[in-house]
Formats: structure tokens, sequence, C-alpha cells
């Protein structure tokens, strides 16, 4: 990413978080050790799709990218619709989805996506109404394959939601110090017997 480009995203970024800043999980776009330890917990085949929910200015999948997943095999859904344009003009190849994450399975069945092995999440979870917390999970649980998972990138040290209570099993995959604010990386897998997709 260029200087000039770098320096767009930021102030892109930093736009919409005074816009709307309950709707944005930091002041900053996410640093890149942040997105390689995103990546590096990623599980995805060929033929399997990688959903990123509120990707932001693209961060996460600009890390997917550079370690070699093909261009065909993301999916970006970004509710925000300057965030939305953005990401468009710069992930040329990439599907770009307008639309609500909470709608997820919906997209995912509109898109005609035969698999998705991993759902990856920007999303503020810690403040928000646990409503919203189970449509996220729940919609990312029906979404991905047998054995898939939600990965949830927060700034909470804590788990950012009530994994029992929303029928998942919590683990932490990552603490990444090198970020602003530090964060934390969770894997959530089913706790019901996996239907597979």
């Amino acid at each position: 990413m260029s200087q000039v480009q770098g320096v767009k995203e930021t102030e892109l970024f930093f736009r919409q978080w005074l816009r709307s800043p309950k709707s944005m999980g930091s002041i900053i776009p996410s640093s890149m050790a942040l997105a390689r330890a995103v990546t590096s917990a990623v599980t995805w085949e060929p033929g399997q799709t990688v959903v990123e929910l509120g990707a932001g200015t693209g961060a996460i999948s600009q890390g997917l990218l550079e370690k070699g997943m093909p261009r065909d095999a993301l999916m970006m859904i970004e509710l925000d619709e300057q965030l939305y344009d953005y990401l468009r003009n710069r992930f040329p190849g990439v599907r770009v989805v307008h639309g609500d994450a909470t709608k997820l399975s919906e997209i995912v069945a509109e898109q005609e996506i035969a698999s998705v092995s991993t759902v990856v999440s920007g999303l503020p979870m810690v403040n928000m109404p646990v409503d919203f917390q189970r449509a996220i999970v729940g919609e990312s649980m029906k979404s991905v394959r047998s054995g898939g998972a939600l990965l949830q990138y927060s700034y909470s040290p804590l788990c950012p939601i009530p994994a029992k209570k929303l029928g998942v099993k919590a683990e932490l995959v990552r603490f990444v110090l090198r970020n602003v604010p530090p964060a934390t990386v969770w894997r959530f897998r089913s706790l019901e017997p996996a239907l597979g997709r």
C-alpha cells in the first residue's frame, strides 16, 4: 500500500469513526500485526470462501491476499456506503457486498456461495446489545461449513460475547500487543452438532 493510499485510508476511517463511533471498533484501521494474527487463524481450502464482516478499509482482507488467498475466495460485507465504495475501488476482483451482517445467510445464498470456511468479524461486539451479538453469531454459524468458525477480533482482553449463552465455544487464539489499542483474536465454534454445508 502506498503512503498516499495509507493516509487516505486513515482519514476515511477516522471520518467514519467521527460520524458513527459506535459502529467502528477503533479510531484507526487495524495494524498489519493484527491482520497477520487474524489471517494465521483463518482456515481455507480451494473451493471455499472466507467472509469478512464490517470490512472497514480492508486491512484484514489485504492480509489474506498477501498471504496468497485468491481474490475470488473472499467476500467482504460492509454496511457503510462510503466504506463500501472505498473497498470496491481498492479491491478489484474481490466480491464486495453492500449489506447487513445480520443477514449473512441470505447474502451467502444470494451470492451462490457453496462453502464458507471462516467468517471474520471486526464488528464492535463488546458494547452491542445481546440481540445484535446473537444475530451475528447465529448467522455466522448458519453460514459456515461443518467445522467452520467465526473469528472475532476485539479490543477487550475479555471474551467479547457471552459465548455459552449464544451457543458457541470460545477460544482465545492470539493477543496482539502491536496494535493500537492492543487486540485479541477469538475463535467461536458451534456447541450444536454441525449440520454441514
